[in-house]
C-alpha cells in the first residue's frame, strides 16, 4: 500500500490494536529493501457455518414489548422487526467491509482511517460503552434467573440471593470462557447457546397452541394476577410510549456491530460475498427467532406480556423452569463475544498501537469480569427491566 504522506511505497500497512492472539503476521521491509517475515500468533480462521453460530448467539430474543393487547398488534410488531433487522444488517455488512478494505480490525480503526483520527477515540468509547452494558445487563439477568431457579428448588438464604448467584456463574463459567483466545474455540459454545434458544422458542409455541395459561387452563390460576393474559381492554395504539420500548428492544437484539470487524477478519476465505452469506444466516436466524418470541409470548398473555417474557410462566411450570435454565446457557454462551468486543475497545483506548500480551489480556479480563459483576451486587434492577 502507498504510505498517505509520501510517495514512497511500502509493502506492509500498520496493524491497529488487537488481542495477543489475534495479532496477524505481517511483512516488514529490511534494510535491503525485501520483505522480512515477522511471524505473530495468526488470526484463527473459522468456517462460514460456525461464524453465522457465533453472530446468532450474540442476540438475546426473550423480551416482549407489549404496546397492544389485540392479536392484530403483531402486524406492525412484525414489520418494525423486520425493518430494524434489514437496516441492521446492511449497517453490520458496512463495517465489516470498511474494516477489510481498510485492513483493519476495529471500527475506531475505521474511522480513523476514513473520517478522522482526532474523534476516533469517540467510537471506541462508544463500542467500550455498549458492549460493557450488554455485559452488565447479561449479568443482571443471569442472577436473577439463577436465584429464581434456586429458589423453585428450595433453596433459601445466601445461596438463593442475585450476589451468589453471579459469583458462582462467573467463577465457574464466565471466567474460562471469557479467557479464551479466540472465536474458534467458542463456536461450540455459540452452537449450544442458539440450540437453547431454539428449545425455549418450541416451548413457547408448545405452551400457546396447548392452552395451558387461557383462563381456565390448568396453570392459569398459578400465574400471579398481574401477569396473567389480558386481551382486549386497551386496544392497540402506534404512537404510544409503549411503542418505543418495542423499538429500543428490537435494535438491541440486532446490536453486535462492535463484532463486525472480528467475524469479518476471522471468517475463513473472507471474501464480500462469503460475509454477505453469514449476515443472511445471522441476521436472518435473528429476525426470524425475536418473531417467534414475540409472537408466541404475545399471543399467550397479550397486555400482561412481561419484559422477560418468561417471567409470566408459572414456577410450577416445568417447562418453563427448564427454559430458564436453557436461557442461562444462552446467555453464558454469548458473554465472551460481548466481553471480547468490551475488551478489545479497552485496550483500544489506553494502549493504542501497540499489542497486547497474554498476561494483559488475562488481566483485563479478571478486571472487567470483577467490575461488571460487582455493580449488580448494588444495581436493584429486575430482570424484567434490563431485558
Amino acid at each position: 500500500v502507498k504510505n498517505r504522506h509520501s510517495k514512497s511505497t511500502l509493502n506492509y500497512r500498520t496493524k491497529p490494536l488487537r488481542d495477543a492472539a489475534d495479532v496477524a503476521a505481517m511483512d516488514m521491509p529490511n534494510n535491503n529493501g525485501s520483505p522480512l517475515k515477522i511471524e505473530n500468533n495468526k488470526v484463527e480462521k473459522v468456517s462460514l457455518s460456525s461464524s453465522s453460530f457465533n453472530l446468532v448467539v450474540l442476540s438475546f430474543p426473550a423480551g416482549v414489548a407489549a404496546f397492544a393487547d389485540v392479536p392484530r398488534a403483531l402486524v406492525p410488531a412484525t414489520v418494525i422487526l423486520c425493518i430494524l433487522g434489514f437496516l441492521s444488517a446492511y449497517s453490520f455488512y458496512s463495517i465489516g467491509r470498511t474494516c477489510g478494505e481498510e485492513n483493519v480490525a476495529s471500527l475506531g480503526e475505521a474511522w480513523k482511517v476514513t473520517v478522522s483520527e482526532q474523534s476516533s477515540w469517540l467510537v471506541d468509547l462508544a463500542c467500550f460503552g455498549t458492549t460493557l452494558g450488554t455485559a452488565i445487563n447479561f449479568s443482571i439477568v443471569l442472577g436473577d434467573l439463577f436465584s429464581s431457579i434456586f429458589k423453585t428448588f428450595g433453596v433459601s438464604g445466601l445461596l438463593a440471593s442475585r450476589h451468589a448467584s453471579i459469583l458462582l456463574v462467573t467463577l465457574s463459567a464466565l471466567y474460562p470462557l471469557c479467557s479464551l483466545k479466540s472465536l474458534a474455540a467458542l463456536t461450540p459454545a455459540s452452537i449450544l447457546g442458539v440450540f437453547c434458544s431454539a428449545i425455549t422458542c418450541a416451548f413457547l409455541g408448545f405452551r400457546f397452541f396447548g392452552g395451558a395459561y387461557v383462563p381456565g387452563g390448568s396453570l392459569y390460576s398459578s400465574v400471579a394476577p398481574s401477569l396473567q393474559p389480558s386481551f382486549g381492554i386497551k386496544g392497540m395504539n402506534m404512537f404510544s410510549p409503549s411503542c418505543l420500548i418495542l423499538f429500543s428492544m428490537a435494535a438491541t437484539g440486532y446490536m453486535c456491530h462492535f463484532a463486525a470487524p472480528e467475524l469479518y477478519n476471522s471468517l475463513e476465505n473472507n471474501t464480500p460475498k462469503r460475509f454477505k452469506q453469514l449476515i443472511a444466516n445471522g441476521f436472518g436466524a435473528t429476525a426470524l427467532l425475536s418473531i417467534l418470541f414475540a409472537s408466541f409470548g404475545f399471543l399467550t398473555f397479550g397486555g400482561a406480556s412481561s419484559g422477560f417474557i418468561l417471567n409470566n410462566y408459572s414456577n410450577k411450570d416445568f417447562g418453563a423452569v427448564l427454559c430458564r435454565i436453557l436461557t442461562i446457557g444462552t446467555l453464558i454462551c454469548g458473554y465472551p463475544i460481548v466481553l471480547s468486543g468490551s475488551r478489545s475497545a479497552l485496550f483500544a483506548l489506553m494502549k493504542r498501537g501497540e499489542n497486547v500480551s497474554e498476561s494483559l489480556r488475562l488481566n483485563a479480563t479478571k478486571l472487567l469480569l470483577s467490575g461488571v459483576n460487582a455493580l449488580p451486587w448494588f444495581l436493584k434492577i429486575p430482570a424484567s427491566l434490563s431485558a
